[in-house]
């Protein structure tokens, strides 16, 4: 595996670039297809590759949809791989986001630049349709997600009502007001909901520690500390 880190520049153009060329009219874009993965990193199920790399290019999931390009199979492992080692550090995790530019290709960095986040949390979102019915349907799971999907754009629910729905239950309460505080509030949701779906555990004992006075467990007769206790 390569030492590539898809988080430079350079790399998440090449990914772009190569799914532009793809020429499909479902494929994700990169910053859509990164909160994908990252939502797929937190599925409890721990489904394959080869049954969620299918949705970045299809939104049914059609596995004959998958790139003959194995260079973009080879980023997104890339991207995947990063994304859990920084879920398993409880940090690091730095989304692919295309930030907003004004007329002077200044970053818009204020409220209005939030809008950014919109591709990443879509895409979150559709990865999180994949989660079994238990999580999907849990209102904790609903709470510590809100900062994500506060970021919904209402224009891509079906109908209007759908679309007031979702104001009413995640655009709620005090929002931010820069892209910086948005992001830092998506990024900690992301590890809220690994710490609520997979915990990370300490690693305990199976069987309970020999003392140096018991009998030893190889069936000498002796004591642990005359027999075996010695080697360790």
């Amino acid at each position: 595996m390569s030492n590539e880190k898809l988080m430079d520049s350079t790399l998440v153009e090449e990914l772009q670039e190569r799914i532009d060329a793809l020429d499909l009219d479902e494929a994700m874009d990169a910053g859509v297809a990164d909160g994908f993965l990252t939502a797929f990193a937190l599925n409890p199920e721990h489904p394959s590759k080869a049954d969620m790399y299918p949705y970045i290019f299809s939104m049914e999931g059609d596995p004959a949809a998958l790139p003959e390009d194995d260079r973009i199979l080879e980023l997104l492992d890339i991207r995947f791989n990063e994304i859990k080692a920084a879920l398993a550090a409880k940090g690091g995790l730095d989304p692919v986001i295309f930030p907003l530019v004004d007329e002077n290709d200044q970053v818009i960095t204020n409220e209005e630049g939030i809008e950014a986040l919109e591709p990443w949390a879509s895409g979150f979102f559709f990865g999180m349709l994949r989660w079994p019915d238990e999580y999907q349907q849990s209102e904790e799971v609903s709470d510590l997600a809100t900062p994500i999907l506060r970021n919904l754009s209402p224009d891509s629910f079906e109908t209007p009502e759908q679309a007031q729905e979702f104001i009413d239950g995640y655009r709620q309460g005090e929002m931010p007001k820069n892209l910086e505080d948005a992001l830092y509030d998506l990024v900690k949701a992301v590890f809220d909901l690994k710490q609520l779906i997979d915990p990370n555990k300490p690693v305990t004992r199976e069987t309970p520690r020999i003392g140096r006075n018991d009998p030893c467990p190889c069936g000498s007769g002796k004591k642990y500390k005359q027999c075996c206790g010695k080697k360790v």
